[in-house]
């Protein structure tokens, strides 16, 4: 299920279209309020094929992605955008509860992701890895 959060006041330049993919529904709402209060524009999916096709069809700035997700994971995910459309990989924060090695957090790094966060998250240093991203 898609879920988009906007706020109407102080539309501006600064304020980010950020797509969440992760099926973990408390994370989700955590940080798209956090987002939304941030004067963020938040779309929300709990599916890693509904966030792929969000990908092809949408305009994102930043895209937080969860690795661990039921039938189409995070690595599917990157594996698609490494095939057909590279240039979203930068967009791309991953998010995970796994611990990942060092060895693939560098292969993230050589695909040109942007960053790579372990749960629970910092939500002040997921914002800020999210605006480095459009700066």
């Amino acid at each position: 299920m898609s879920n988009t959060i906007s706020s109407p006041e102080n539309q501006n330049e600064s304020r980010l279209n950020v797509l969440i993919i992760d099926d973990n529904e408390q994370i989700t709402k955590m940080i798209s309020s956090f987002l939304d209060m941030s004067n963020h524009e938040c779309t929300v999916v709990n599916d890693g094929k509904e966030g792929v096709e969000l990908i092809k069809t949408h305009q994102f700035d930043s895209i937080v992605l969860d690795l661990a997700m039921p039938e189409c994971d995070g690595y599917e995910i990157l594996d698609t955008l490494q095939n057909e459309d590279p240039s979203q990989l930068s967009k791309i924060i991953i998010l995970t509860a796994s611990n990942i090695p060092i060895e693939t957090i560098r292969k993230f790094k050589d695909l040109g992701i942007s960053s790579c966060l372990q749960k629970p998250v910092d939500i002040d240093q997921l914002l800020s890895k999210i605006t480095d991203i459009t700066n």
